[in-house]
């Protein structure tokens, strides 16, 4: 059987392109595995599939497809690579989403997207302006007048979609604690499929029409977010224009600026602040007339979007005006920004200081000092608040602060404590990005003695 293996020149081509070697394309396709909730494939699998093993799992196939894509910017499918079927899906994170667009079309794009059929781990990215320009449109999809549901399903009543909101916070709040898991993911596309059921079949009065509009703009929001936290950014750019596109058919402007103020923060994570400035930018334009939480909430937004750019004094300005506004409460000001608080503004702004503190010269030691001020109350408490994610992604670049710092007493301490924290939170970012502090603390440590501290760090890592 063995002699008869062919291997796959496209395969090989691919990882020339990538730069990659068949070790890291593993590497490389495990987190989004992980996402969907399937078994890690073991690091040397990579040198089989050169020499012509194909993989048995049709979403081990597809997953590397679609990294090889977006890693070469060439369109690789499972067909090319493996000689077998197509994958199941193949989509676009604008797909569907560019130029006026009827709320009708909208809502079956969404409802398609979220019927089970399509996978979001395997949604290939757009270029950059055919994001922006679906964004650009998504802010001018036409509102839509109030109308009352005909269909011929179940009355929905308003304490019905009482019941839904209630059911999203939970999620919101369950989202704090574990991250973006497989389930909670799959929970909220769930949440979005039947919102839109509803609206399709429903009988109900206009106003729990526009209601239903605006939980399942809400839902989309959610969905974005938790698959940005799983490391699925595509996935999480098509939830986020989804939502922008139901909530401005809701005229509901508070929704609209929460999902460009997420996409901005999603591209300054992914170093392209020439993007997030964009969307943040128009996050604020949005919020304008907002209450003052809201605004807060794009301004914090944009803070962090100037700080990815490298501008230290814009970052000072935006984060000023930002807690100017927080402290400005009011009785409308929406359930879902419960979270935005004076002290995750300084935790955030503690996260960007550190990166700013990598190229700011003459002021790195005090940017570091004042970034591990910041964030050491989270990182302290978000385990025994019910944020634990929050504490656990902000101890992080709490240790980088201290790497940064070179204290190495301070990195082997926090190390440790994230260590307890990281099996009860299923969020690849935060993986991700604790896998590259140990890289960086590495060195440090052991020439300090605290190997431990790495050891159990590895530990944590290796443990699913």
């Amino acid at each position: 059987m063995v002699a008869d293996l062919v291997p796959s020149p496209v395969l090989a081509d691919a990882l020339d392109r990538a730069k990659w070697s068949a070790r890291e394309l593993v590497k490389a396709i495990n987190p989004r595995l992980n996402a969907m909730g399937q078994p890690p494939v073991d690091l040397t699998a990579g040198y089989k599939w050169l020499r012509g093993h194909r993989p048995r799992s049709a979403a081990v196939r597809d997953v590397v497809a679609v990294v090889l894509t977006e890693a070469t910017g060439l369109r690789y499918t499972s067909a090319q690579l493996w000689g077998l079927d197509q994958p199941t899906t193949e989509s676009a994170e604008t797909e569907d989403l560019l130029g006026p667009l009827p709320l009708e079309h909208v809502l079956r794009t969404a409802s398609e997207w979220t019927s089970g059929a399509v996978e979001p781990a395997l949604v290939h990215s757009a270029a950059a302006e055919h994001l922006t320009a679906a964004v650009w449109d998504a802010t001018r999809q036409a509102p839509a007048p109030p109308t009352p549901g005909l269909g011929d399903g179940n009355y929905v009543a308003p304490e019905f979609v009482d019941m839904l909101f209630e059911q999203l916070a939970a999620l919101r709040r369950l989202d704090d604690r574990t991250g973006g898991g497989p389930l909670s993911q799959r929970q909220a596309r769930i949440a979005l499929h039947e919102s839109l059921t509803l609206i399709h079949t429903g009988r109900y009065t206009a106003a729990t029409g526009n209601r239903l509009l605006r939980y399942a703009a809400s839902a989309a929001q959610l969905a974005g977010w938790m698959s940005f936290d799983a490391g699925l950014d595509p996935a999480g750019h098509r939830y986020q224009l989804l939502a922008i596109r139901i909530a401005r058919a809701a005229d509901d402007t508070t929704t609209v600026s929460s999902a460009l103020g997420m996409l901005a923060y999603q591209h300054a994570a992914g170093s392209n602040p020439r993007l997030a400035l964009r969307f943040a930018h128009a996050a604020v334009e949005h919020s304008a007339k907002a209450v003052p939480l809201v605004q807060a909430r794009v301004w914090g937004r944009l803070a962090t979007a100037q700080a990815a750019a490298g501008d230290l004094e814009a970052f000072r300005r935006a984060t000023d005006r930002c807690r100017q506004l927080i402290g400005q409460r009011h009785s409308d000001d929406p359930p879902s920004l419960y979270y935005f608080t004076p002290q995750q503004v300084d935790a955030e702004s503690g996260q960007v200081l550190v990166d700013l503190a990598g190229h700011t010269r003459g002021r790195r030691s005090l940017l570091l000092q004042e970034a591990a001020q910041l964030l050491n109350p989270t990182a302290a408490q978000g385990t025994a608040t019910g944020y634990r994610r929050s504490g656990l992604l902000h101890g992080i670049h709490l240790v980088r602060a201290s790497v940064g710092a070179r204290d190495t007493e301070a990195t082997a301490h926090w190390i440790t404590a994230l260590t307890t924290t990281l099996p009860q939170v299923q969020s690849i970012r935060c993986r991700t990005l604790l896998t590259g502090v140990r890289t960086a603390a590495g060195r440090q440590l052991r020439a300090a003695g605290h190997s431990d501290a790495l050891d159990a760090l590895r530990t944590a890592l290796s443990t699913p």
